[in-house]
């Protein structure tokens, strides 16, 4: 079976070898130095020309009414803006890049299209690498009124749960979330029961470890029961996260198969969080099954 990792397998390989010795090791400076050799190694893997090139022409694809195209150095948007897609800073440390990401850092950690086979490894965290600067391009900045004006209510689960909810009607956030909904409404009771009722969607506020804008302040993203989630910030740790999960893998797909990522594929794993980034689950033009 080939790997979800694709190309990346060389580097995956490595910082599976470094996740070992972290756990065996518990200790804060190693943690943190694994933690950069981690995206130092998957750096020196990338490879430049024809992964990167796959993941910004599937960033494109997946915002059409607002990416125009791409070059070596630059993404062009529809209404003339030019934003650049690297900063130039390849050796980035994992805090660096979660805190100081550049367009190119959104799409270098590649999303598992499989179930887990096991836990995700250190600081794989992909998706959660945001560049600011994209994500209010694309939505607004909530703090300035921008994203309510385009937010839609849709009612969530409405056989079962039947509650008002807010998300954006931008790149067509709210019709996919709407069919999520009725998927999840003909799933079993005792699966379905994990997604209601839900933590939230839109809310003005900043991620709790980071202090950085959240996806739910774009509207595009979606917490589900409190009931059945694990959150890795809930529990003191030093060193290694032991991962956990109780959100059912039926739930999972349906999100996936509409084009939103789980929080459940990171080594920081937030399982109630399922956000809406379509170019992380189309890099070679197939989507996640």
């Amino acid at each position: 079976m080939m790997s979800p990792y694709g190309p990346f397998a060389n580097a995956v390989h490595t910082v599976k070898s470094l996740r070992k010795i972290a756990a065996k090791y518990p200790t804060r400076m190693i943690a943190i130095a694994l933690s950069v050799l981690t995206i130092v190694s998957i750096t020196l893997f990338w490879p430049h020309d024809d992964v990167r090139g796959r993941s910004f022409a599937a960033l494109i694809a997946a915002y059409p009414d607002a990416l125009a195209r791409f070059d070596d150095q630059t993404l062009y948007w529809r209404d003339g803006t030019a934003m650049p897609l690297s900063d130039g800073k390849d050796t980035k440390s994992f805090e660096q890049r979660l805190r100081h990401s550049s367009i190119a850092d959104q799409l270098l950690l590649p999303y598992p299209r499989d179930l887990l086979d096991n836990p995700p490894f250190l600081d794989a965290d992909p998706g959660r690498f945001r560049n600011s600067a994209f994500f209010e391009k694309m939505y607004g900045d909530c703090e300035k009124g921008e994203v309510s004006r385009r937010l839609v209510p849709l009612t969530w689960l409405p056989n079962t749960w039947g509650k008002i909810v807010q998300v954006t009607s931008i790149n067509g956030v709210d019709r996919r979330l709407k069919a999520v909904s009725a998927e999840i409404d003909a799933l079993p009771a005792g699966v379905k029961r994990a997604a209601y009722p839900i933590a939230g969607t839109y809310n003005c506020r900043t991620v709790a470890d980071t202090g950085l804008p959240s996806p739910h302040g774009y509207g595009i993203a979606i917490d589900l029961n409190l009931d059945f989630s694990d959150y890795w910030h809930w529990r003191p740790h030093t060193g290694h996260i032991d991962y956990r999960n109780h959100m059912p893998i039926e739930i999972v797909r349906i999100f996936e198969r509409h084009g939103f990522i789980w929080g459940g594929k990171w080594y920081h794993f937030d399982t109630m969080h399922f956000e809406y980034r379509p170019e992380l689950l189309n890099v070679d033009g197939r989507r996640t099954q």
